[in-house]
């Protein structure tokens, strides 16, 4: 006999990309963070975050204010913080 916890499915729901993105420029909005700061606060995978933010900046939503092979400091544009309060992301 089964027990009642073995019978439960384990259901694991991924976020859409633009809740991603969304939860990545509400996290610039309060300032510069690096790579490691936003996956950790936005509770996403560093190499998902760097895909996403790829993306943003690429649409011109962020921008990188610092690069180096160690670290990437991020920042949101005029551009990303209108999208936002928009909610089109």
């Amino acid at each position: 006999m089964k027990s009642k916890q073995s019978k439960q499915k384990y259901t694991h729901h991924k976020r859409r990309y633009s809740k991603i993105r969304r939860a990545l420029l509400k996290t610039l909005a309060a300032g510069q963070k690096n790579t490691s700061e936003l996956a950790t606060i936005s509770k996403v995978n560093w190499k998902t975050t760097r895909n996403h933010l790829i993306f943003l900046i690429g649409m011109g939503y962020v921008r990188r204010v610092f690069d180096s092979p160690q670290v990437r400091i991020i920042e949101i544009t005029e551009k990303g913080l209108k999208v936002l309060v928009a909610k089109k992301i």
